[in-house]
């Protein structure tokens, strides 16, 4: 019996250098690309409503349209983005063995 938790003390002795070239990751990046899309979207977003304002105040108001409906579109891909980040942050975990 004592054999037996030597071996396996042994074995684990063995794999520890092995042990360290294993990595635990969630999914494949995916995640986090589209979270760093989606903040650039509404980053975008929040210039163009910037845009917006500055274009109504000097009384341009069909550039103030155009760059309200700019800001709407971009805030609408962040949502794609968000979900889409949201989706492929739940897709469970991946471990790598070696490099």
């Amino acid at each position: 019996m004592r054999i037996g938790y030597v071996m396996a003390v042994a074995a684990c002795l063995a794999a520890a250098p092995a042990m360290a070239q294993v990595t635990i990751t969630n999914g494949n990046d995916a995640a986090q690309w589209h979270q760093s899309n989606a903040d650039r979207d509404r980053a975008a977003g929040r210039a163009n409503i910037e845009a917006s304002h500055q274009e109504a105040a000097m009384g341009n108001y069909s550039a103030a349209a155009r760059d309200r409906y700019a800001a709407h579109e971009d805030w609408h891909a962040a949502h794609h983005q968000q979900y889409d980040a949201d989706r492929d942050g739940n897709s469970g975990v991946t471990v790598h063995f070696g490099q």
